[in-house]
């Protein structure tokens, strides 16, 4: 069932989107710079530069603005994944392109002080049921997006036919999720290239073709190749 706060954002006009928008951004920011500690109204509403009774209007609480987060960065998440150069994600060589703009994309950011999924679930899975059951709400999402992405590829004969999707999405989720958080931790990337690129060749593993199966090596970034060199 829809939250009745998704409802009242398709009414909203231009004006007053851009300024939930901001809320929600300002929102997720101080999560994810002062932890779940700092993360109360007051704070949000200086961040997002706007009244109490602005706030008030779209949020009626914490718990509401919170779930306007999830929201927020799952669909993120779901965009990134139906971008059109990852084509329908349902070949090799759309998640080889997968794991090349996930990496481009880490290094955009530069791995901390931005709003992650994984950045989120780790400060917020310790608040209540009512947040944890809308972090795994937006991880079934994610999920279910890449099963059905495989699902095709085993239809079209790309997989063998005990290839499980829903097991294969999972493994690929936890696995980008492990790496990133990992990423933030060492504030480098290669924790999250060497994952998801056993993320794509663990689905490899169940290739009808056999040279499909063949492993392939992690993405090195030249500062990493070079860091290796010179040690």
């Amino acid at each position: 069932m829809a939250h009745p706060e998704v409802a009242d954002e398709k009414r909203l006009t231009p004006k007053g989107r851009a300024t939930r928008d901001r809320i929600v951004q300002a929102a997720a920011g101080l999560i994810i710079t002062e932890g779940l500690a700092a993360f109360n109204m007051d704070n949000v509403r200086k961040a997002a530069s706007v009244s109490g009774s602005q706030l008030a209007h779209y949020f009626a609480d914490k718990s509401a603005l919170v779930r306007a987060v999830i929201a927020r960065q799952i669909g993120v998440v779901l965009h990134f994944h139906r971008q059109p150069q990852l084509g329908e994600l349902d070949s090799f060589d759309d998640f080889e392109r997968w794991i090349d703009l996930n990496l481009r994309y880490l290094r955009r950011i530069g791995y901390v002080g931005t709003p992650t999924y994984h950045a989120l679930a780790a400060q917020l899975a310790k608040s209540d049921d009512g947040t944890r059951e809308a972090l795994g709400a937006g991880y079934r999402e994610w999920i279910d997006l890449l099963s059905q992405a495989i699902q095709r590829m085993k239809d079209d004969g790309i997989l063998v036919g005990d290839a499980d999707p829903q097991q294969l999405a999972s493994v690929i989720v936890s696995a980008h999720q492990g790496g990133g958080t990992l990423a933030f931790t060492y504030r480098a990337e290669w924790p999250h290239a060497d994952a998801i690129r056993f993320a794509v060749n663990y689905l490899r593993m169940f290739a009808t073709d056999t040279d499909e199966r063949v492993p392939r090596p992690p993405r090195r970034s030249r500062t990493r190749r070079a860091t290796k060199k010179a040690s």
